[in-house]
Parts: structure tokens; sequence; C-alpha cells
């Protein structure tokens, strides 16, 4: 029988897998600090790419294109699962001034839940509405870039 003072001293793997079993119970009850770190990473991953996207919307080559919602477009295979859901964005066209929004789903719940949506919009009338959904709500919703908001709710 091994005396306490007997035993080895604990190895560098032995620290590395207590801390790495302490984050990951502490990150258990806050799922919230790993949802921002994966809504960031996909901010920055895929911002690019929606903009190539938000160009072809603007030029009119990708239109509301499902049978059973007229504002909604299922992307083509070619395009990277940009979108979460499905890979749909959401296209709304304000044709007296020619301008678009387009909604890229980050977490996409239907019914009655909230999802969680990056929104582009070069609207007069949406950017006003969007401010005003920032400013009276900023711990959920925020402006990203010029004309980039990151939507919470409805």
């Amino acid at each position: 029988m091994k005396l306490i003072k007997e035993r080895k001293r604990p190895t560098r793997r032995r620290w590395l897998s207590l801390a790495t079993f302490l984050i990951l119970f502490y990150l258990t009850f806050k799922p919230w600090i790993v949802h921002e770190m994966i809504e960031k990473i996909d901010w920055n991953l895929f911002y690019h790419k929606r903009v190539a996207i938000v160009q072809q919307v603007k030029s009119g080559q990708l239109n509301p294109n499902v049978s059973w919602n007229n504002w909604v477009c299922e992307l083509p295979y070619e395009f990277p699962i940009i979108s979460n859901g499905g890979n749909d964005i959401g296209i709304s066209r304000n044709k007296e001034t020619n301008s678009v929004t387009v909604t890229f789903w980050v977490y996409r719940n239907f019914f009655s839940a909230p999802s969680t949506t990056f929104v582009f919009t070069d609207d007069k009338e949406d950017i006003a509405a969007f401010d005003e959904r920032v400013a009276t709500k900023p711990k959920y919703n925020w402006k990203l870039k010029d004309g980039w908001y990151r939507l919470f709710g409805e």
C-alpha cells in the first residue's frame, strides 16, 4: 500500500486532461458562449461568399425558387453551405427603389421559436427598421458592417 507521499506527481497529460474536462464542464452550463463563438467563426469564415451571393441577388441571377414560399431561395449545390437550415436564403426586393434585403440563417428555427440571422440590406426602410431594432434590443441585435446586421427573433 502506497502512501500519499510515495505516489508519482501528476504528469502534464493529467493536468491537460483535467483542464479540458473543467472547461467542457463549465461550457455545459454556459452554452451561449459556444453559440457566440460559432457565430463569430461563421461570420468571418463565410463573409466573402455571402457578399458574392448578395451580388448575384442584386444582378438577378438568384431569385426566390421554392413553391411553398415567395421569398425563400434554395441555393444550388455549387454554393457551399452558407445558410443553416437547408442552405436557403431569404430575398426581399423593393421594386420602387430597386433595393434588396438578403437573409442568411445562422440558427434557423421553425414554428414559433426565434431564429438568428445575418441580414444584408440596402433598402432605406429596412435599414431604419433594423437600426431601431438594434437600438431597442442591443443585447440580441447589432450592426456588423455597413448594410449588414445580426438579428435575433422573428
